[in-house]
C-alpha cells in the first residue's frame, strides 16, 4: 500500500526542534504516517552499524523496559543500531519515528533494504518525517543535516556503541550544542565501537545501564502498572489495520488478540474452515499474525 506524504505544518511541531538556534531549525517537514503526539517524551537511540551482539542486547533491554510508558522512539532507520532499535520498538508496541537521510518517496527511501521496515513503522502508528524533497536520495551531506531534527526533536539521545568519528558522535554534538540530555550505555575498552561512547562519558555523559537510568533522567515515576499508554498504541494499531482488511479477516484478527488453536478459532469465529484458512493465509502474508507452539495469536 502506498502511503501518503504530506506537510506536517509548524503548528504541529514539537517546541524543542522551534527552539533551535536560527540556523538549524528546518524550513520545512514532510512527513508519512501517524501524527506524533509531541506530549510524550521523544528518546532518540542511536549507534554503531557495525553493532556487536552485546549492542544488541542492550536495545533490547532498555526497549522492553521503556514500553510500558509514554515514550516514542527515535532513530534513524540506518544499518546497524537504527534498524534493531525501531525494530524492538514495534515488536514491543511503542511508537517509533524514522529520519531517513533521504526523502520520504518510496523509491529513494534509504537504506532500499530497510523499505519494508519504514512500512512497518508507519503501519505501527508510527511514521517517518523528513526535510528533504520527497524525491532526494541520500548523500553524504544528508546525513549529518538529518541528525540535527534527531536530535532535535528528542528530550534524551542515548548512544550505544560508536566509533570516535561517527554520524552518531555527530548526533550527540548537536544534542549538547542544543542542550539536550545525552546518555551513554558503558562499552568494553577493547571494542573500537566503544570509544566514542566512553569518550562522551569522560565529557559528563549519564551513564545508563538500565531502562530505569533512562525513566529517572526523564522524570518518570517508575511503576510496573503503567500499562495505559500501552492500550492507547494498541488501539491506534487495531484501527489503522482494521481500515485495511474486510470485516471476515478483522474479526478473525481480533479473536486472535489471545492465542487460539485453529479448531478453536473456527468455532469462536463461527466461520467454515475454508474460509478461516483463507483469511489466516491473508493475515499471514500481511505479517499480522504468527504461530507458536500450534497457537495463532496476533504479533
Amino acid at each position: 500500500m502506498k502511503h501518503k506524504i504530506r506537510d506536517l505544518d509548524k503548528e504541529y511541531w514539537p517546541m524543542s526542534l522551534l527552539e533551535l538556534p536560527i540556523r538549524d531549525i528546518p524550513r520545512k517537514l514532510h512527513i508519512k504516517g501517524t501524527n506524533p503526539d509531541w506530549s510524550h517524551k521523544r528518546v532518540c537511540i542511536v549507534g554503531s552499524r557495525k553493532y556487536s551482539d552485546y549492542g544488541r542486547a542492550v536495545c533490547e533491554k532498555i526497549i522492553t523496559g521503556l514500553s510500558k510508558y509514554p515514550i516514542t522512539i527515535v532513530s534513524g532507520l540506518a544499518y546497524g543500531i537504527d534498524s534493531i532499535v525501531h525494530r524492538f520498538a514495534i515488536e514491543n508496541k511503542m511508537l517509533t519515528i524514522a529520519i531517513p537521510g533521504s526523502g520520504l518517496n518510496d523509491n529513494v527511501i534509504y537504506p532500499a533494504k530497510h523499505f519494508n521496515l519504514s512500512e512497518q513503522i508507519i503501519e505501527s502508528a508510527g511514521c517517518l518525517i523528513s526535510e528533504f524533497d520527497n524525491d532526494q536520495p541520500a548523500m553524504i551531506w544528508t546525513f549529518p543535516q538529518r541528525n540535527r531534527i534527531m536530535a532535535g526533536i528528542s528530550d534524551l539521545v542515548l548512544i550505544i556503541e560508536a566509533c570516535e568519528k561517527s554520524g552518531t558522535m555527530i548526533t550527540a554534538r548537536l544534542a549538547l550544542d542544543y542542550n539536550i540530555e545525552v546518555a551513554c550505555v558503558p562499552g568494553s575498552i577493547f571494542n573500537d565501537s566503544s570509544r566514542g561512547t566512553n569518550k562522551l562519558l569522560r565529557q559528563g555523559a549519564h551513564l545508563v545501564c538500565s531502562a530505569e537510568d533512562i525513566l529517572n533522567l526523564l522524570g518518570f515515576e517508575i511503576s510496573e502498572n503503567k500499562n495505559l499508554f500501552k492500550e492507547n498504541i494498541n488501539k491506534q494499531r487495531c484501527k489503522i489495520i482494521k481500515e485495511k482488511l474486510s470485516s471476515r479477516e478483522f474479526k478473525v484478527f481480533s479473536l486472535l488478540k489471545n492465542p487460539l488453536s485453529k479448531d478453536e478459532l473456527i468455532e469462536k469465529s463461527k466461520l467454515e474452515i475454508s474460509q478461516v484458512n483463507i483469511i489466516l493465509s491473508t493475515l499471514e502474508i500481511k505479517g499480522l499474525i504468527h504461530t507458536i507452539e500450534d497457537k495463532i495469536c496476533q504479533k
